[in-house]
């Protein structure tokens, strides 16, 4: 497999799984407006349509890269720096509340799991 190939498979994985979860944050939204009413400002606030950009970009730069540690890790490097973006977002909207520091640990540990029992398989398994 040429290293193109084997590019543009990591980048459709990364993005695959991300576009697969989707589902989530867009059905999540509804339950969150319906139980606190004063967050749907904030839960219509975050592009949760761009996220498979990243993760195949990630993924993408990943497999490129081939750093010396896990993928996991990696994963949770993506966490840190999406939640990192998130604050920044709302602190420049002026809807940044001090409870978003938890997601700094929250997010990068889903990450984790999702990158080590996920992602990694799956680029096993197509032969990245």
């Amino acid at each position: 497999m040429s290293t193109r190939q084997r590019s543009v498979i990591a980048y459709l994985v990364g993005a695959g799984i991300a576009g697969s979860f989707l589902f989530a944050p867009y059905v999540g939204r509804s339950f969150v407006t319906a139980a606190f009413p004063h967050l749907r400002d904030l839960a219509y606030s975050f592009p949760f349509f761009l996220l498979p950009v990243p993760w195949g970009l990630w993924n993408f730069w990943y497999q490129r890269r081939r750093p010396g540690f896990r993928i996991g890790t990696w994963g949770a490097s993506l966490g840190v720096l999406m939640v990192a973006g998130a604050n920044l977002l709302l602190l420049a909207r002026g809807q940044w509340f001090p409870l978003m520091l938890l997601a700094f640990l929250s997010v990068p540990a889903g990450y984790y799991l999702l990158w080590s029992f996920i992602v990694g398989p799956i680029n096993e398994f197509v032969g990245l």
